[in-house]
């Protein structure tokens, strides 16, 4: 026991002793002098004004250090590359050196952080008086700030552009042996992303861990110095929002390099399935690279989120190639290929199946009419009622399309619908931003599923019914093509091979004649 208390009470003598000497260099050193250091450190190190407005204190626990208020770097009015704005800045210094009278910073402590970017600032011509001085100034502080570690609570960081804020929010930094050489050093970022004055509005929980390299023109160069630096790491966002559209988590592997960033690979969790890929962006170009191919999606909620309404369900396969442009992103602008592939579902507010029963019946009615001429029957049949087919569903197999969109358009040549008694087959396309619909089908029915008569109708019209679809996504029109099976339709009136004379058919084509 009485070695135990030895022990405390050396420990105790050791504490009040350093304590004693940090309270005596306090006590002797010129705010102002610490005040000046710090303002001329960080001026040369960003080129840019710095002055510090609050108060500056030492703290002696946990670990020495000088705590400054309110440092402004920069000007936000000046459309300045970037400036800064810091609520409390405590650097933490070496205690070896302290007790020798020298101040050797190892640790920043940043708590409230405001940062306003500008991509489109004026970059003035960096002179050769400003460089000689950032080099002898270099020299003369770079001993003092040897940061070991660099931490940032409470940040914001604001990047405009063209009109265009995007927020970074409750931003946290953790750095492990920070330089500014272009030697790796350990970071991890989290933060919240909301995207405003924009469309979509874009919110994500974001957290970064990984190495970085930074340039020494990033400081005072920032966009330059950041095609310098280098990257790498695993990228993780959560509850990425755009408008209603909502995708669980991305997760991805970043590499930067000088032509541009790699997300390889890029997985996307959404609508209870997920999308597997990469996406590159080429700063040469300003352009997004994506491929994304992603299995069993929620179609019903995602077409839903998407259009706005409830339009079709079913479990949905994709594959997407696209270019994105960063400058102007939006319909018109991006381009690429894909497919589209939805299984066991349905189409809602409409019915295949009776739209063509109806269309058998009037043919049928038509054929077996022996007095109507084809005038008539062309009458007959485009006098349409599409209320029996606009109010029950289409259940099916498979649905399936391989796509292309460019200039806003987004077309077709290989759509492909199957039921249990039917198959469509078609072309068509589709105007992204007014959702208008243009479109020609062929539907035919199974031979082991339909009855006689509807088998019958089919072969006179070459082997399935012609359809057309015209309308908006919303209000789509699905009509027989009665363009296209009028010369069929004439074929088979004009047949003798039906149980009906040839004079009687040369009498209504005489008939046809004078009309």
């Amino acid at each position: 026991m009485k070695l135990l208390g030895k022990i405390v009470l050396t420990l105790l003598s050791l504490l009040l002793l350093a304590s004693v000497i940090l309270w005596i260099l306090a006590k002797n050193i010129n705010p102002e002098t610490i005040k000046k250091l710090v303002s001329n450190q960080i001026t040369a190190l960003t080129h840019k004004q710095s002055h510090i407005d609050g108060t500056i204190s030492w703290q002696l626990f946990p670990r020495p250090g000088l705590k400054f208020n309110k440092i402004i770097i920069g000007d936000a009015k000046l459309n300045e590359e970037y400036s800064l704005a810091i609520d409390t800045l405590l650097l933490n210094l070496k205690i070896t050196p302290l007790l020798r009278g020298k101040f050797v910073f190892s640790e920043v402590n940043i708590d409230g952080l405001n940062t306003q970017v500008n991509l489109h600032s004026a970059k003035p011509a960096k002179s050769s008086e400003e460089t000689s001085k950032s080099q002898s100034t270099k020299g003369s502080y770079g001993e003092q700030f040897a940061i070991e570690r660099l931490l940032v609570s409470h940040g914001q960081v604001i990047i405009n552009n063209n009109g265009h804020s995007t927020v970074f929010k409750n931003l946290q930094i953790g750095v492990e042996q920070f330089n500014l050489q272009n030697s790796p050093f350990t970071v991890q970022v989290k933060t919240k992303l909301a995207e405003y004055s924009s469309n979509p509005l874009i919110n994500a929980n974001i957290n970064f861990k990984g190495r970085l390299s930074l340039a020494p023109s990033v400081l005072n160069q920032l966009q330059n110095g950041i095609t310098q630096s280098f990257a790498e790491g695993q990228l993780l966002l959560q509850n990425v929002s755009l408008n209603q559209f909502v995708i669980k988590k991305v997760s991805a592997t970043l590499k930067t390099n000088k032509e541009g960033i790699q997300f390889n690979p890029l997985t996307l969790s959404l609508y209870d399935g997920e999308s597997i890929g990469n996406m590159d962006y080429t700063i040469a170009t300003k352009q997004f690279s994506l491929n994304q191919t992603a299995t069993n999606l929620n179609g019903k909620q995602l077409m839903a989120v998407l259009l706005g309404y409830e339009m079709i369900s079913g479990g949905l396969d994709y594959s997407i190639h696209a270019s994105i442009p960063v400058e102007n992103p939006n319909i018109g602008t991006i381009s690429g290929t894909g497919t589209i592939s939805i299984k066991e579902g349905e189409i809602y507010n409409f019915s295949l199946e009776q739209l063509l029963n109806d269309l058998k019946e009037k043919l049928k009615n038509i054929i077996s009419n022996r007095d109507l001429g084809l005038k008539n029957a062309l009458q007959q049949l485009t006098n349409w009622d599409n209320s029996t087919y606009t109010q029950g569903n289409t259940a099916f197999k498979l649905a399936s399309l391989q796509y292309q969109f460019q200039n806003g358009m987004l077309s077709s040549e290989s759509i492909l619908l199957q039921t249990d008694k039917l198959q469509v087959k078609g072309n068509g396309t589709l105007n992204l931003s007014s959702y208008e619909l243009n479109s020609k089908l062929q539907a035919s029915v199974n031979n082991n599923s339909a009855e006689p008569a509807m088998l019958k109708i089919q072969e006179i019209l070459g082997g399935y019914f012609p359809l057309i679809i015209s309308g908006t996504l919303e209000h789509p029109k699905v009509l027989p093509d009665f363009k296209a099976m009028a010369p069929l339709l004439g074929q088979q009136l004009m047949n003798p091979n039906i149980d009906r004379p040839v004079n009687q058919i040369r009498n209504r084509l005489k008939d046809l004649i004078r009309r």
